[in-house]
C-alpha cells in the first residue's frame, strides 16, 4: 500500500474511515451548542463502534496523538498536524479538519481516561469533583451514555488520585475496587463491563457522594481530618456513619500520635540519598523500629479497651492502614487543628 504523504490524502482517508456519510462540510459551519452537540454525537458513535478489539474513538485518537496526557504528537506526526502541509488545504478543508480535531481530541481524553475541559466539552462547570451539580446532572440525564460512562470513570480515577494524595487509604481502596452489589460486578473501565450505562454512572457517583457525605458529617461534628481517617482506618472501609466506640478508639490513638509520635521520625541522621532501607544508618533503623513497635502496642491496647474481638487484628488491612498513618505522623505529616473539616 502506498504511504500517504500529503495532508489532502490523509484528510480524505480519515473522512472515509471515520465519517463516511457524515456532512462534515455543513457541520463545520455550526457554532455554539449546535457544534458541541454534533461533536458529542460523533464521539458517542465512535465510542460505540469497534475497529478490531478497540473502539473507533481510540483509533481516531491514534491518528493524531500518542497515548499520553496532553495530546502529545508522535515521533512521526500525521501530515494534518504539520503547519506546512495545512497550508495546502482549502479553507473548506481546514474547517473540516478543525472539526475532526475537536472530535478526535475528546476521543483521546475519554478513551485514555484523562481529565479535560468540561465547559468546552459539555457546557458545564469545569470541576471534576462530585459536588459539581451541573456535571452530575449532565451525566445522569444525557442521551450520550457511552460518553457519560467514560466521564464517570474519569471522575472515579480523579477521586482516587485526590484520596491517594491525602493518604485516605480506605476511600482510595474502596473506589479502586468498587463493586456493584446490584449488578454483582467490579466497576472496571467502560469497555470491560456488562453494567448498563445508567447503572454504571450511578454506581460511581453514588460511591463518591457517599464518601463526601461522610466527610460532611465529620465537619458537622467538628472532627479533625486525622481523627476521621483513624476512625475509617479502624473500620477498614468508609462507613455510612460514625460509630461511638470506634470514634473513642480513634480518639485514643489520635491523642497518642499527637503527643507521643508526631515528628519523632524526623531524624537529622536520616540519609535522603539512600537507595534502600538497609542503607539507612543503623540509628535511623533502630529508632524507626522502636517508635513503630510502640505504636503497634498502643493499637493493641486500644483494641482491647474499645473494640470487639476480631477487630484490627495484626494481620488485617485496618492494622496496616494504622501503621502507615503512624509512619506518616512520625515523619511530620500531621494536620493542624485549624485544618479541621
Amino acid at each position: 500500500m502506498e504511504q500517504i504523504k500529503t495532508a489532502k490524502e490523509m484528510l480524505a482517508r480519515i473522512e472515509d474511515d471515520f465519517f463516511r456519510g457524515v456532512d462534515l462540510t455543513g457541520a463545520s459551519l455550526l457554532e455554539g451548542d449546535e457544534r458541541r452537540n454534533f461533536k458529542l454525537l460523533q464521539v458517542e458513535r465512535l465510542l460505540s463502534e469497534e475497529h478490531g478489539s478497540s473502539p473507533m474513538a481510540m483509533w481516531l485518537s491514534d491518528e493524531f496523538w500518542t497515548a499520553d496526557e496532553g495530546r502529545m504528537l508522535p515521533e512521526k506526526p500525521n501530515p494534518l498536524t504539520s503547519l506546512q502541509e495545512q497550508q495546502t488545504l482549502t479553507d473548506e478543508e481546514m474547517a473540516r479538519l478543525r472539526l475532526i480535531l475537536n472530535v478526535a481530541g475528546l476521543c483521546h481524553d475519554l478513551s485514555l481516561h484523562f481529565t479535560f475541559d468540561l465547559t468546552e466539552a459539555f457546557g458545564v462547570k469545569n470541576d471534576w469533583w462530585v459536588s459539581n451539580k451541573q456535571l452530575v446532572e449532565w451525566l445522569t440525564t444525557t442521551a450520550y451514555e457511552r460518553i457519560a460512562m467514560h466521564t464517570a470513570y474519569i471522575m472515579k480515577k480523579f477521586a482516587i488520585g485526590v484520596y491517594e494524595y491525602g493518604h485516605y487509604q480506605p476511600a482510595q481502596d474502596e473506589l479502586a475496587e468498587l463493586y456493584s452489589m446490584e449488578y454483582h460486578e467490579l466497576v472496571r473501565d467502560p469497555d470491560r463491563t456488562k453494567i448498563p450505562p445508567r447503572g454504571y454512572v450511578k454506581t460511581i457517583i453514588d460511591a463518591i457522594q457517599q464518601i463526601e457525605r461522610h466527610w460532611q458529617r465529620g465537619r458537622r461534628l467538628k472532627l479533625r481530618p486525622d481523627l476521621v481517617m483513624l476512625h475509617d482506618e479502624i473500620y477498614g472501609v468508609v462507613p455510612r456513619q460514625f460509630d461511638k466506640g470506634v470514634l473513642a478508639a480513634a480518639q485514643a490513638l489520635y491523642d497518642y500520635m499527637d503527643k507521643e509520635l508526631c515528628g519523632r521520625l524526623v531524624l537529622k541522621e536520616y540519609n535522603y540519598n539512600a537507595s534502600s532501607w538497609s542503607d539507612q544508618p543503623e540509628s535511623v533503623r533502630r529508632t524507626t523500629t522502636e517508635v513503630l513497635n510502640q505504636f503497634a502496642e498502643k493499637v493493641r491496647e486500644v483494641r482491647a479497651e474499645y473494640l470487639a474481638e476480631g477487630w484490627v487484628t495484626d494481620d488485617s488491612l485496618s492494622f496496616s492502614y494504622l501503621m502507615a498513618h503512624a509512619q506518616r505522623c512520625g515523619h511530620g505529616w500531621w494536620r493542624e487543628e485549624d485544618e479541621a473539616l
